[in-house]
């Protein structure tokens, strides 16, 4: 596969994840929903391991071929849900779901973490068409591989920065 379909391929998912995340951090929810979902999240560790774990898990399940791509937006959907329950579990603040999402925008944490998934569902995708093209003993198993490796070397690097943020807001 061209390497300028896989960046359309990765820009288009990019873009896609993003906007999911967008618009489920704008659903109102009510406070007992935004209470569970704020609970379920007290479950990740706050430590580079814990977040670096959860979100690797995340990354790999996209890798998945056929499956990936479903399970990115749902991840993504289930992110923006948790940036509403944040926002709605603490009124006081004056947060809004939209502006934690726009806030998220600001940090290296999102461009690192969206960039990661987005390539696991691109490649995905491209596992999809590499193995319908029998191409993936000859080229495709180099851009797995390539890819998983950058993913997770990324991702330890976004849970630390991460971690900083969690402990500066603190």
């Amino acid at each position: 596969m061209k390497t300028s379909t896989r960046v359309a391929i990765f820009v288009l998912v990019f873009v896609i994840l993003s906007g999911i995340l967008a618009y489920s951090s704008s659903i109102v929810l009510s406070s007992s929903d935004a209470q569970a979902i704020s609970q379920g999240m007290q479950g990740i560790k706050d430590t580079v391991v814990g977040i670096f774990e959860n979100n690797v898990q995340i990354a790999l399940a996209e890798f998945i071929p056929g499956f990936g791509p479903a399970f990115g937006a749902y991840s993504s959907y289930d992110t923006g849900l948790a940036l509403a329950a944040l926002a709605e579990s603490n009124p006081s603040s004056g947060v809004s779901g939209p502006l934690l999402f726009f806030v998220l925008l600001l940090t290296p944490i999102y461009w690192i973490e969206f960039t990661c998934y987005s390539l696991a569902v691109e490649e995905s995708i491209s596992l999809i068409i590499s193995l319908k093209n029998r191409e993936f003993r000859t080229a495709e198993w180099k851009w797995l591989l390539g890819s998983v490796l950058f993913v997770v070397a990324a991702l330890f690097v976004s849970a630390g920065l991460e971690v900083d943020l969690i402990n500066f807001l603190k």
